[in-house]
Formats: structure tokens, C-alpha cells, sequence
């Protein structure tokens, strides 16, 4: 059996209800992957995907759980992981 989340309960501490519903989780996913990144562990293209991805999930329509969150934060979220796409080449 695979496992549902590739860093949440694994690299990343799920915090709060189960899922991704916390801003520190999407804080604590953009690390894990650009270490993984930078250790070579991952390659760019990859990193750049699975950032896409947590983008993605930090809009309200495409992730139910995080309905409680303002839109400042997510906007900062964002921010952070447009950021973290530009330290990622390849």
C-alpha cells in the first residue's frame, strides 16, 4: 500500500485535523521540497511540479480544508511558493 501524502505525516508534521489545512503545513511542505531539491533527492522538474501542486491546493476551491484560513494568508502562501519556484531550476 502507497502512501496517501508524499510529505504530509511523513517529512512534514500533520498538525490540526488530518490533511493540509494549516498554513504552517504549507510552509513546512515548500522547505522539505526545496531541501530535497538541493540535496538532489529530487530533480527540478519534479520540485517544480510538486510546488505547482501545493499552489494549486492553496486556493478555497481546490481544497475544502482550508476555508477557515484569510485570504491575506493565502495570498502570502502564494507568494511563497512562486518564490520558492524561482530558487528551482531545471
Amino acid at each position: 500500500m502507497t502512501a496517501k501524502y508524499k510529505y504530509l505525516g511523513r517529512r512534514v508534521k500533520d498538525r490540526g485535523q488530518k490533511g493540509l489545512d494549516s498554513a504552517r503545513e504549507f510552509y513546512d511542505i515548500i522547505k522539505a521540497i526545496l531541501r530535497d531539491y538541493k540535496a538532489g533527492r529530487i530533480t527540478g522538474k519534479t520540485a517544480r511540479g510538486r510546488l505547482l501542486l501545493l499552489y494549486r491546493l492553496s486556493f478555497k476551491k481546490n481544497n475544502s480544508k482550508i476555508r477557515h484560513l484569510s485570504n491575506s494568508t493565502l495570498q502570502r502562501i502564494r507568494r511563497r511558493i512562486k518564490k520558492a519556484m524561482e530558487e528551482v531550476k531545471g
